[in-house]
């Protein structure tokens, strides 16, 4: 077991991924911190296919005895399987590969009462009453994103970014049934602190409020550090010290906490300097529409700004985040000719991106059909 986990520490070294990880073997102890915590976050392995999120996915399910994968819930599955595997299991995460977009949405709701393990009740037409418990959370892997993210969702799940070619997994060993198979014998060892997991608990939620005074945010990392103090016991050695991860995992989460509004005009600043520059086109990465409505392809504008900045990366899933509070910003996209998937941003009181329509050719600005 040592070297498995020395291996995906290695290779997985990313605070968010291994938070998640922490979390995701936390389950065995669901109910435990739904009675004192009274909240237990879902996770989201989000990224591009083969960036890596399947193989953890896989990892983390075969622990729990999964090496079928077609024991997993199908990411095609309705929200009623989802429902029902969440009522079914109990301690045990509900693995769910490649949620399919179209469910994306919907899996909100039943994250929210995931997180708080909040029965279902649902009234027949003959008056009687069915009251679907919830005794477990779920695990997901997923291309897709929240159009609409708000902190409230957030803060109740495990977002774990894992962009393509971040992670090296040519080497890693645990993709063969056989060697997945092994992973089990690890559970029980884990299992065995059950009566101690939540003094373990306490102590880390009191490191995870050193960096964070949300009590929610505190709550979720203080689970994944628990087990992760676990883990480092059982192994004689300190894989992951918790402080580090608790201080790098809200370094990860800053850059979605509290700056909506203050990135909104950033990104809008960029918008207008990438313009100028004609590195942003207009007609082909954005338009304006109505003479107040900015509509702009985040994929490209994305694809431009990684172009000239060497450090700084952004993805259309971290943008979204950071707009989400921002009112002036609706991030449901929508197929807007010539430029592709468009969200649409209020400018109306912008007067630096509205003088854009002054600058380009009457061609350009002609008048595009908007919702």
């Amino acid at each position: 077991m040592l070297e498995f986990f020395s291996e995906i520490t290695l290779i997985y070294k990313d605070s968010a991924v291994l938070m998640a990880i922490g979390v995701c073997l936390g389950v065995l102890f669901y109910d435990l911190f739904i009675r004192y915590a009274q909240g237990f976050p879902y996770i989201i392995l989000f990224g591009e296919p083969t960036s890596g999120k399947t193989t953890l996915l896989y990892c983390l399910a075969a622990i729990y005895g999964f090496t079928n994968h077609t024991e997993l819930t199908s990411g095609t599955s309705t929200i009623a399987i989802i429902r029902e595997g969440l009522s079914k299991l109990n301690n045990i995460p509900l693995f769910i590969d490649e949620l399919e977009k179209a469910l994306f949405e919907k899996l909100v709701d039943v994250g929210k009462d995931s997180f708080s393990s909040t029965p279902r009740k649902k009234c027949s037409k003959d008056g009687s009453e069915t009251v679907t418990d919830i005794n477990t959370t779920f695990c997901i892997t997923t291309n897709h994103f929240f159009e609409n993210m708000t902190l409230a969702n957030f803060s109740r799940s495990i977002l774990v970014d894992i962009p393509k070619g971040k992670f090296d997994l040519s080497s890693f060993k645990y993709h063969s049934k056989n060697e997945l198979e092994k992973l089990s014998a690890f559970l029980p060892l884990i299992l065995s602190y059950r009566d101690k997991i939540l003094t373990r608990y306490k102590k880390q939620y009191s490191i995870a409020q050193k960096y964070s005074s949300y009590s929610r945010l505190c709550n979720n990392a203080a689970i994944g550090m628990a087990v992760w103090d676990v883990i480092n016991e059982i192994l004689e050695t300190e894989l992951v010290n918790t402080d580090t991860l608790a201080k790098e995992y809200f370094e990860y989460f800053e850059r979605y906490l509290n700056t909506e509004l203050q990135y909104g005009d950033v990104f809008l600043s960029n918008v207008y300097r990438l313009f100028v520059k004609q590195e942003l086109i207009y007609g082909r990465d954005f338009i304006i529409t109505k003479g107040q409505f900015l509509r702009i392809n985040l994929k490209k504008y994305c694809d431009i700004f990684n172009s000239l900045n060497d450090r700084q990366k952004l993805n259309t899933a971290q943008l979204k985040l950071r707009l989400a509070n921002d009112k002036r910003f609706n991030l449901k996209s929508s197929d807007l000719k010539p430029i592709g998937k468009a969200i649409k941003v209020d400018i109306s009181e912008n007067e630096t991106l509205l003088d854009i329509q002054n600058r380009i050719t009457p061609l350009a600005n002609e008048e595009v059909e908007d919702e």
